[in-house]
């Protein structure tokens, strides 16, 4: 089983770099818009020198694998070994298909928003398999361990510099097409890391809790936990139900909770991921 699970996350992965990289040939590289990253810096070295970014990506990646090895351990170094790897074979294979490809839309801010959304989906689908597309990763997880930072304090630094120099080497304004395409691709990357929220997680303190839990049962079709709490402002102890509802559950849940009992308690908050349990069977989780 573990096999099986392990070679479904390297079809996604593959799957999820492949997304990545036809995005990044088929309408960052001919607009110039870098991103920050080794992708980045192939366009401005396209710029400046005529260079592919295929071949800088392929050399640049190539170099980054033999520093991983020194500077890295080599538990470290091997983490990052497939990105620089499958990467630059998917940037290379893209490539001519890129040029298959054509978008006529009526302005360029609309292709980015499109292009940042696809592009956010592939590297949600890369990050959620476990892995990454080396490059920049590297010199990050070096810089972390030499300056006692965090991945997440150094990422950015190095990606905005990169952006900054490409908004001097071509227009001012592809650093804000680069902001905005980098914004909204994070948000459909945590999306799809974390999933959308399609339930809640309920808390109910009630005396009424006997008859909540029998509806939460037989009429929600999901499960509930039971939980000893103790009133900080009474200092009386009560009981307290945890469940999961559905969104499209949770406006009828709440009413019928506050008929049987005008007094309740109740604190819900968004659910992204549930594992185990009894729930409602056609939840997505």
């Amino acid at each position: 089983m573990g096999n099986i699970n392990k070679f479904i996350r390297i079809i996604y992965y593959i799957l999820g770099v492949f997304i990545i990289s036809l995005i990044y040939n088929a309408i960052f590289v001919p607009h110039n818009i870098v991103l920050g990253g080794v992708s980045g810096l192939a366009i401005i070295f396209k710029q400046l020198t005529g260079l592919s970014t295929t071949i800088f990506i392929d050399i640049a990646n190539a170099v980054l694998i033999i520093i991983s090895f020194i500077f890295l351990t080599k538990k470290e170094a091997m983490r990052q070994l497939i990105g620089c790897i499958v990467y630059p074979l998917m940037i290379t294979i893209t490539e001519p298909l890129s040029k298959l490809i054509e978008f006529e839309l009526p302005s360029l801010l609309l292709l980015f928003l499109i292009a940042a959304c696809i592009y956010g989906l592939g590297a949600g689908i890369v990050y959620r398999a476990g892995y990454s597309t080396g490059g920049f990763d590297i010199i990050t997880q070096i810089l972390s361990n030499k300056l006692k930072k965090s991945i997440t304090e150094i990422s950015p630094i190095l990606n905005y510099t990169v952006i900054i120099i490409g908004g001097f080497i071509f227009n001012p304004v592809q650093i804000m097409y680069a902001v905005i395409i980098i914004y909204i691709s994070n948000k459909v990357t945590n999306g799809v890391l974390f999933s959308v929220s399609t339930s809640k997680m309920v808390y109910v303190i009630s005396h009424k809790s006997r008859d909540i839990e029998n509806y939460i049962f037989k009429e929600c079709y999901t499960g509930a936990t039971e939980l000893k709490v103790h009133s900080g402002l009474f200092e009386k102890k009560k009981q307290m139900i945890m469940c999961i509802i559905h969104n499209t559950q949770y406006k009828k849940f709440k009413n019928k909770i506050l008929k049987m009992d005008p007094h309740a308690f109740i604190l819900s908050k968004h659910c992204f991921q549930v594992s185990g349990g009894i729930r409602y069977e056609l939840l997505p989780f």
